[in-house]
């Protein structure tokens, strides 16, 4: 199978070049290929947690060699959308990665005059924090978040991860929310804005169906299904809509 040569590459982590806290084969020889010939690309990643220079340090533990203009997270794509919005005040549910990544913006202490409630991942989240988003929400506020996953793959096993957050308050608010990170063609489309290439010249790189390959298709570019993390050969099967090519590793990508 000849597997077309693009200009930019959207590529995603967790099962793609490596999995939980192992490293996954031919990660890094793809890496050191892009790097070596000059090749465009960004890892892109749902995790708002981290800043991208958080996430280029995790990567050395893989041995991938690669700097934080390379990574682009849901939480960068999420200060892009609100920029665009022309929103000034947010209510910010989240951690450190989160709300760095925003500090231009007022963060506001309540719901008072906010324009936007912004709920990334928060591994302190209490009770009082969903009350004053809801409150927020039901004044008028943008509910918005970071990213959809429902789970979070960690060395024990998964956990609750950003989706259930988010669905509390739409529930509670009767408000559907507005998701940046993937599947949704907002992300896609802020991080192919960073550069000046046509879609037929950008691929998404990824493992799991549902977000990954979504993403690229919700983003009208071609897609590369890697057969090493969460989405089999036998699953694609039964997709309606099939990537533009699926490969049992990243090495079939180092020409």
């Amino acid at each position: 199978m000849s597997i077309k040569q693009y200009k930019l590459y959207l590529i995603d982590l967790d099962g793609t070049i490596y999995n939980g806290d192992k490293k996954i084969k031919y990660a890094k020889e793809f890496v050191d290929y892009l790097n070596t010939n000059n090749i465009d690309y960004l890892f892109l990643t749902n995790n708002s947690t981290r800043q991208p220079k958080d996430v280029a340090e995790h990567l050395k533990k893989f041995d991938i060699e690669t700097s934080e203009e390379h990574v682009f997270t849901s939480s960068d794509a999420t200060k892009i959308y609100l920029e665009g919005k022309g929103y000034k005040n947010l209510y910010v549910i989240g951690e450190a990665g989160l709300k760095n990544t925003l500090n231009s913006f007022t963060q506001r202490e309540n719901e008072e005059d906010v324009d936007a409630v912004v709920v990334g991942l928060d591994r302190q989240l209490t009770y009082d924090k969903l009350a004053t988003a809801a409150k927020a929400v039901l004044n008028g506020a943008e509910l918005i978040g970071t990213n959809p996953d429902a789970l979070l793959p960690t060395a024990n096993g998964f956990v609750p991860s950003n989706g259930g957050q988010v669905k509390y308050l739409e529930y509670a608010t009767s408000t559907p929310a507005t998701f940046i990170g993937k599947p949704s063609k907002i992300i896609m489309e802020s991080a192919m804005n960073l550069f000046s290439y046509s879609k037929d010249e950008i691929v998404m790189v990824g493992d799991n169906y549902d977000t990954d390959i979504m993403s690229g298709i919700n983003g009208s570019i071609d897609t590369i299904h890697v057969q090493t993390g969460v989405t089999s050969l036998e699953d694609l099967e039964t997709k309606e809509h099939k990537p533009t090519y699926s490969i049992k590793n990243l090495f079939e990508l180092v020409k």
